[in-house]
């Protein structure tokens, strides 16, 4: 049992789970899969999952990793930051809801139909997954005056 970090064929609820470990949550399916279970109970949703839903679950997690990633390489922020001039948290705002959709969209298509919910929290949760990985691992994170 590992509850609020993998719910059998759902997508991750808002935030990633309305996370306060984001790294520790994406480390956390790695753990699990090192023992010999059956049968998962994710504590939400009423489904018994599988070891084959939880690598569904890690692929997707990886997918948003990668689209971050992908996003904040691609993405250009001048823009955002030309446009709203002193108004920098509009800038901010506005870049890096451009990353979370530049990085959701893919996975969203993916998804559909596969996850539950994949059109509803992806966003959020790519959002959190960015923040994490802008501010706990420093990728892509731009400074601007």
């Amino acid at each position: 049992m590992l509850v609020d970090i993998f719910l059998p064929r759902w997508v991750p609820f808002d935030s990633f789970n309305l996370n306060e470990d984001v790294p520790g949550s994406i480390a956390a399916p790695d753990t699990a899969m090192a023992y010999p279970w059956k049968h998962f109970i994710g504590g939400h949703m009423g489904r018994l999952g599988t070891r084959a839903d939880m690598v569904l679950y890690q692929q997707y997690v990886n997918d948003i990793i990668d689209g971050v990633k992908k996003a904040l390489g691609t993405v250009d922020p001048t823009p955002f930051f030309a446009k709203y001039g002193n108004n920098v948290w509009a800038a901010a705002q506005q870049y890096l809801a451009a990353v979370v959709a530049y990085a959701s969209g893919p996975v969203i298509k993916k998804y559909l139909g596969v996850l539950a919910a994949a059109d509803v929290y992806t966003a959020s949760t790519t959002f959190a997954i960015l923040e994490s990985i802008r501010l706990d691992l420093g990728f892509g994170s731009q400074v601007h005056p």
